[in-house]
């Protein structure tokens, strides 16, 4: 059964995993990039999070797991600091040290889609099950929630250090 849920996933599904994986591996090294690029990953999220509140029938678990998930997120990007590891690279730029993170969530957010779509696929009854429903729903929320709050941490962190230089050149 395993193995048919893997071989009738559509191939669009597989390219989609394999630009993910592709992006998530490229931040594993330090780069500079454009301070907008901090927020297409968290706007992605976010349209996902609401589009799933706007058409899943279950609402109530969905509700229940994306908002603790969102919490544990933002909790998670207190505990971890991620925005100790960027530097301001002038302009609209920053430099951002080589990390996990978005590899991990975007695992995590790939994994919780696939299960409750092949899940739900096999047995449409699953969209009653409310441990299945906040348990997806709480890993879809905690990629939300990091990715949206390390966005919001490294802009604040950009907005500091571009003052602070803006402050020492005069």
């Amino acid at each position: 059964m395993f193995i048919d849920i893997i071989t009738g996933t559509p191939l669009y599904v597989w390219l989609i995993l394999a630009l993910l994986v592709y992006r998530g591996v490229k931040r594993l090294y330090p780069r500079d990039v454009h301070l907008r690029a901090f927020v297409i990953l968290p706007l992605l999220f976010l349209f996902l999070a609401g589009h799933r509140l706007a058409t899943l029938d279950y609402t109530h678990a969905v509700l229940v797991g994306l908002v603790g998930g969102l919490v544990v997120g933002a909790l998670l990007t207190v505990m971890l600091r991620p925005q100790d590891r960027l530097s301001y690279a002038g302009g609209d730029r920053a430099h951002v040290e080589g990390e996990w993170h978005t590899l991990a969530m975007v695992l995590a957010l790939f994994a919780a889609l696939y299960a409750q779509n092949a899940g739900l696929a096999v047995n449409p009854a699953l969209a009653n099950n409310v441990p299945f429903m906040l348990a997806v729903n709480a890993v879809i929320g905690l990629a939300t929630g990091f990715s949206t709050a390390r966005a919001a941490a490294y802009l604040l962190k950009v907005k500091r250090l571009a003052k602070a230089g803006e402050s020492a050149a005069r």
